[in-house]
């Protein structure tokens, strides 16, 4: 099979499988005779902010290897992709490369289990095999959905660290529809004596993940903000957030690393689709803001870099997002709001979510494609900002 078709059928896999993908995971992993044991593993967890984090603690291992006389190897597990699937799987910054997809993934289909994994399950097994071949040290391993079911929870080898960035109110039919419910499942991941650290948040949530580390007598750390002088390789006020979780997450870590090496590997930092300039002139800025708690990192972001300043605002979502909160947290900085659709059978239709944010006199316009509503956004002066789904922001990244 060649590496379009090897894509296309784990794609074509079940999104959400009959069986709890942690179980899948177990069974995956007994059949490969466990490739993760024996790895450092980082657990990341949350509903914003995790794939940024699994960047910046990347980074500073690279940085640490780079200045360390015994160099290491770091992999990098997270989804979704934005452009190309490989992006799911890295080690030291690389990407897979196609060959060895093409080649783990015709293993992985040709294994029969007893239950059924989805795509993802593929894909974390996929990235196991080649993490062990490629004589990887350390797993920045990000969640899917959740934690206490998640596929990433399946694995024999407890990590090193658990990680949780922040709560909020996502795949509530999943997860649970309070706060203190859907920590409950994000805590899923804290295993006994293992240090857990977590980023800013509801005091609902942090209670529940503070009961939970009491009863596997768990450090906890929590993590605040990082210095306002500190050079981030990623965009926004809402990442210094971010970086101060993954620097007292690295500092968990059986490993010496110096201050300025963590300052290194912050400022290094890259993650695609998170408060990207992908052109100045014109001003054109993506983030991957899909529900109400990003957009509202997105909003806080430009109102402290852009005080007293309005945009124009190009946005797609999924139709199972809370996308008219959404659209009412960005509302008081939108001159305008210009709408498409993604390309997935998931999406809300563009004409749809300007009919409904016109309704809630919000200016808005839908648009056929992505060009078209640049070229409208362009032409009236302001900064475009374009936010939403992640595969709506990759299809953008396309061509740039």
């Amino acid at each position: 099979m060649t590496y379009e078709q090897i894509v296309n059928t784990i794609d074509n896999k079940r999104r959400f499988g009959k069986a709890c993908g942690r179980d899948v995971t177990t069974e995956f992993m007994e059949v490969l005779r466990h490739p993760e044991m024996g790895k450092h593993i980082i657990h990341i967890a949350g509903t914003n902010g995790k794939g940024s984090v699994a960047a910046f603690v990347s980074s500073i291992l690279q940085a640490a290897s780079f200045a360390s006389e015994n160099p290491f190897k770091v992999g990098l597990f997270t989804s979704p992709h934005l452009i190309d699937y490989t992006e799911r799987i890295q080690i030291n910054g690389k990407q897979i490369s196609r060959e060895d997809v093409t080649r783990i993934g015709g293993q992985l289909l040709d294994i029969k289990l007893e239950l059924e994994p989805t795509m993802f399950d593929y894909w974390l097994a996929m990235a196991l095999i080649y993490f062990k071949e490629q004589q990887v040290d350390y797993i920045v391993l990000e969640t899917g959905l959740g934690g206490t079911k998640d596929s990433t929870n399946g694995l024999a080898q407890r990590p090193e660290v658990c990680c949780i960035t922040s709560i909020g109110l996502e795949h509530t039919q999943y997860l649970g529809n309070t706060l203190g419910a859907i920590a409950g499942e994000k805590a899923g991941i804290i295993k006994k004596g293992v240090p857990v650290v977590i980023g800013q948040m509801d005091s609902e949530a942090e209670t529940v993940i503070e009961n939970r580390c009491q009863e596997l007598g768990c450090n906890l750390i929590k993590a605040t903000s990082v210095d306002k002088n500190q050079e981030l390789g990623l965009f926004g006020e809402y990442q210094r957030k971010n970086a101060a979780v993954a620097v007292e997450t690295v500092k968990c870590l059986q490993i010496n690393i110096d201050n300025q090496t963590i300052a290194d590997g912050l400022a290094n930092a890259k993650w695609p689709g998170r408060m990207q300039i992908i052109s100045r002139k014109p001003y054109i800025l993506v983030d991957g803001a899909h529900n109400p708690s990003g957009v509202r990192a997105l909003y806080d972001s430009l109102t402290a870099e852009f005080p007293n300043e309005r945009f124009s605002f190009i946005m797609a979502v999924m139709a199972d997002k809370d996308y008219v909160e959404m659209a009412q947290i960005i509302s008081p900085v939108a001159e305008s709001i210009f709408t498409v659709t993604v390309d997935s059978d998931r999406a809300l239709q563009a004409k749809k979510l300007a009919e409904e944010l016109s309704d809630l006199s919000i200016n808005a316009k839908s648009c056929i494609s992505y060009e078209q509503a640049r070229d409208l956004s362009v032409e009236t002066g302001l900064r475009t900002i374009v936010f939403g789904s992640l595969y709506f922001i990759g299809e953008v990244l396309k061509d740039y």
